[in-house]
């Protein structure tokens, strides 16, 4: 199967998980087209046109990740678009445009999308509820993990990530693992 990235930490994560962990082997890809990613509210329709495209593009499976964060006070955004506000605006502007605001609830999505030609595409969703932090903490790459307290934590996922990586990995859910459980059980 070919994964869709650029993203060196993706394609590290990818590398130890899907090949290390259960022996599905990865080909990344940064292909020599640019793969398209629609305008659209979720992750999951993001990933799910892009793969579809992408597997007739290639004649091959393929498989992409994406992410999104959902603050309730901005009405859904960024969602998908999570990306852009870390490039545009960073931790310290988005944090300072909710300084006066009381509803910090929010929501991560991780969504991880599977296709093969000329079928439909296997859509992966997992992720968690919480609260944006006041402030930034801890040294995660992610700049979601920075701010973002899941439910029933103190900390954000970065300061979480900085003493446990495995344990910071469950509040981002488990579509990866869905995944290769869709596709454990399609050799059988």
């Amino acid at each position: 199967m070919i994964y869709l990235t650029s993203n060196p930490d993706k394609m590290r994560e990818a590398k130890e998980f899907f090949e290390k962990k259960y022996g599905i082997e990865v080909e990344i890809l940064n292909p020599d087209f640019e793969p398209v990613e629609i305008q659209a509210t979720t992750c999951s329709e993001v990933v799910a046109y892009t793969v579809k495209d992408a597997a007739e593009r290639l004649g091959k499976a393929v498989v992409k990740s994406d992410a999104g964060f959902y603050a309730d006070a901005l009405g859904g955004l960024p969602g998908p678009y999570s990306k852009y506000f870390d490039k545009q605006i960073g931790v310290e502007k988005f944090l300072h445009m909710l300084k006066d605001e009381s509803n910090r609830k929010a929501r991560i999505e991780h969504c991880w999308a599977y296709c093969e030609p000329g079928e439909e595409p296997k859509v992966f969703i997992g992720g968690s509820d919480g609260t944006i932090a006041t402030e930034e903490s801890g040294q995660s790459s992610r700049w979601v993990d920075k701010f973002f307290i899941p439910d029933g934590e103190t900390r954000t996922i970065s300061a979480i990530r900085d003493e446990n990586y495995e344990e910071s990995n469950k509040y981002w859910g488990d579509a990866k693992q869905q995944l290769v459980n869709y596709l454990l059980s399609k050799e059988k």
